[in-house]
């Protein structure tokens, strides 16, 4: 079996299981045993799945123009790949095409049909580079739940969801990052963007433990934060892999690490080993946290729709379902309530979640602050003298889009600090 024709096969398998259900990537990698290929393999089949899920919207209307009845889901998940592969990636034309042919002829697609479709897509390359898409073309969904966002928020997004994202540390201080031999582009002065992208592992310091991979959308928060609310008790509710408690530990302060998946805590455990940290770690699920046991500072890194990474996870348009809003709001609110009876009179709760949607974010607060009558809205600390551009906090809130800081890209999130009354 011709090697380029298997990983092509493999890559529309996942595809394919990716659009009908709710698995992820990572999950299917492990399902098809695709862990045990060469290095370049994976590569292969992770740069294919991920860049035709980012342009599945460009295919859609790409395959709209050379065809009046839409292709049956096979065949137009067959076509977006061949579509991704031949416009967007620059992979050589006929391997493209004589093995889509093949995977057409496996899946009894008429195979006739993909050889002159796609035949007709490389002569007319250059012409189908420049298709633009719409905010109008993006889910429905997710149109629904963007109602709120200005004309600048929408564009913003419609030309940064599809860029791979950009790799960012985070350093356990100063003096850490000075040493840090791989050029970097500083984000504040104890992080910064990757500017050539390697393996993780082959990183300078990776070994030392000096600093660990973290969003910066995802450090924001905590960069700042006022030293006096981490004096004392302090949980992440839902702390694994780490990061966000990482950075309280640098910071020579003590927090409890929460989670409930063993398998995360596993990770985090991993991390905790390579960055040398040392700190209490339990596996419970939040409805069984004792609430005789009080904090002084909480973070809930809730789960939610994480639209925010769209292009670290491309599925979550690309699937046919959209995310389950009624149960994850829910879970959200009550993952809130429960933090308020297990925090102390003066404490904080930070609420964060890697979306931006108004429903999982400014909404959220908005209830729990209608029924908690004893919180406020908490100062939101910024240092200027680290990033220049802080435009997404307002009000008291961290919101963004999907953006980008010195051509860096950034994930979508929303943050807010809550603070219980004396």
């Amino acid at each position: 079996m011709d090697k380029g024709f298997k990983l092509r096969l493999l890559a529309h398998k996942i595809l394919f299981d990716i659009y009908k259900s709710k698995t992820n990537i990572d999950y299917l990698f492990k399902k098809y045993s695709i862990e045990k290929n060469d290095v370049r393999d994976i590569a292969f089949i992770n740069n294919v799945c991920l860049n035709t899920m980012r342009y599945s919207f460009h295919a859609k209307k790409i395959i709209s123009k050379f065809t009046k009845t839409k292709p049956k889901l096979n065949a137009q998940i067959l076509l977006s790949s061949a579509i991704t592969q031949i416009l967007y990636l620059d992979f050589k034309d006929y391997a493209v095409i004589n093995d889509s042919v093949e995977i057409a002829k496996k899946n009894k697609i008429y195979h006739g049909f993909i050889n002159a479709f796609l035949r007709k897509i490389c002569s007319n390359k250059e012409k189908l580079k420049k298709t633009e898409i719409v905010y109008s073309d993006l889910p429905m969904w997710f149109k629904n739940e963007t109602i709120d966002l200005n004309i600048f928020e929408k564009n913003k997004f419609l030309k940064n969801f599809i860029k791979e994202p950009d790799i960012h540390l985070v350093f356990k201080d100063n003096d850490s990052l000075l040493k840090f031999k791989d050029k970097l582009v500083l984000s504040s002065s104890n992080s910064g963007f990757l500017v050539s992208k390697k393996k993780i592992e082959n990183l300078s310091s990776y070994k030392n433990g000096s600093w660990w991979v973290q969003d910066f959308s995802s450090s924001f928060p905590l960069n700042n934060i006022n030293n006096k609310l981490i004096e004392k008790t302090c949980l992440d509710l839902c702390g694994a892999p780490g990061g966000k408690s990482f950075q309280i530990l640098a910071k020579k302060k003590q927090i409890i690490i929460n989670d409930k998946s063993k398998k995360r805590l596993e990770i985090l455990k991993e991390n905790l080993q390579r960055l040398n940290f040392n700190t209490k770690i339990t596996n419970l699920d939040y409805r069984k946290l004792n609430t005789n046991k009080k904090y002084d500072f909480i973070i809930i890194d809730a789960p939610c729709s994480a639209i925010g990474t769209i292009r670290k996870n491309p599925e979550i348009f690309f699937r046919k379902s959209e995310p389950s809003f009624k149960n994850l709001i829910e879970l959200q609110g009550n993952m809130l309530q429960k933090t308020s009876e297990i925090i102390n009179d003066g404490g904080v709760i930070l609420y964060m979640v890697c979306s931006f949607l108004k429903i999982e974010t400014i909404d959220q607060i908005s209830n729990f602050l209608k029924k908690n009558n004893s919180f406020y809205l908490y100062t939101f600390s910024t240092n200027k003298n680290d990033t220049k551009q802080i435009n997404f906090v307002k009000n008291n809130f961290m919101r963004t889009v999907p953006t980008s800081i010195n051509n860096f890209n950034i994930d979508g999130y929303f943050a807010a600090y809550l603070k219980k009354k004396i």
